[in-house]
């Protein structure tokens, strides 16, 4: 029996798509500094969201308390390998946009889950997926105008796909829950694999 389910997020839309799930679960905020953290290979984007989504978890690690299942999750955009983080400004985000217009890049996101046990010992796995994103060939008009929405700038990659920035796909090949934020299969294959099943985890 599941008694928590805690998403450790400083992103409104990941606890959105939780909520499609019809489980209970509180978010505990957390805010780091990707700089700080220690990352194998900065360069790899599967290292990179693989080592903060970790970070995030252990983040609200002492706030815990009893049984739990804390998620942190990371997303990252790429273009040819080349990690694209979120836009300064509005010319970062139109040059962010122009750059990926009318082809394909790669969004990775990671997801790190930790059982928290009641005697405060815990367990943790991480996993990471990947998925090829398609974009119009946009206007410069069109990119006017999204770059003056607030999206572009709490996302990699200077677009929101849960938003407006969905307009701006063409396709997408893989998972859309992960360019979403939070690829709530491999949080199924974390739970199945701990012999939780989340179906009967019964809604508030």
């Amino acid at each position: 029996m599941v008694q928590k389910l805690i998403l450790a997020t400083n992103l409104f839309s990941r606890a959105n798509l939780l909520k499609q799930l019809s489980v209970p679960f509180e978010e505990l905020f957390c805010q780091i500094e990707e700089k700080d953290v220690e990352i194998e290979n900065e360069n790899s984007p599967y290292e990179w969201v693989k080592s903060i989504s970790a970070t995030k978890a252990l983040a609200v690690l002492d706030r815990v308390e009893g049984e739990a299942i804390i998620l942190g999750v990371d997303t990252v955009v790429t273009d040819f390998g080349k990690i694209l983080h979120r836009p300064k400004n509005k010319p970062d985000a139109v040059a962010m946009l122009k750059r990926l217009q009318g082809r394909k890049h790669t969004s990775y996101t990671g997801l790190t889950v930790i059982y928290h046990h009641a005697d405060g010992s815990y367990e943790m796995e991480s996993y990471v997926d990947g998925v090829d994103v398609y974009m119009h060939n946009l206007s410069d008009r069109i990119i006017d105008a999204y770059t003056d929405t607030d999206e572009p700038y709490d996302r990699p990659g200077g677009y929101s796909v849960t938003g407006k920035g969905a307009l701006l796909i063409e396709n997408i090949y893989g998972d859309y829950y992960t360019l979403a934020g939070l690829p709530l299969w491999l949080l199924n294959k974390s739970l199945f694999k701990h012999h939780i099943d989340i179906f009967w985890i019964k809604p508030q």
